[in-house]
């Protein structure tokens, strides 16, 4: 088996304590989740960062999608745009992982 990669959908932004503690959210779930021979990628979904393509989307082996201060159910265009994306990995058969925020999304 080769290496495996998967991305984080970071759907908050770092705290001043979370970046001086852990180097930031990401840094704190890459800690929690990742073991030997995985490499990890953080796409700040709050910033407007997805995967663009299909391409690029298939490069992973799967998502994590992040709590968030947001509601899962609001009307902000980040939260639309991650519901679109998870439709897309939906139909690719993608594997997603959501914890809090992350969660309520998927359903």
């Amino acid at each position: 088996m080769g290496l495996r990669k998967f991305a984080v959908l970071l759907c908050a932004e770092d705290s001043e304590y979370v970046k001086s503690k852990y180097a930031g959210y990401f840094g704190v779930f890459k800690a929690m989740l990742a073991g030997p021979g995985e490499e990890w990628d953080v796409f700040r979904v709050t910033r407007g960062e997805l995967p663009r393509d299909e391409a690029e989307i298939g490069l992973y082996d799967g998502f994590v999608i992040t709590g968030s201060c947001s509601d899962a159910h609001g009307s902000d265009r980040w939260i639309h745009d991650l519901l679109d994306f998870l439709k897309k990995l939906d139909s690719l058969k993608k594997k997603v992982l959501g914890i809090c925020f992350g969660h309520q999304v998927i359903y």
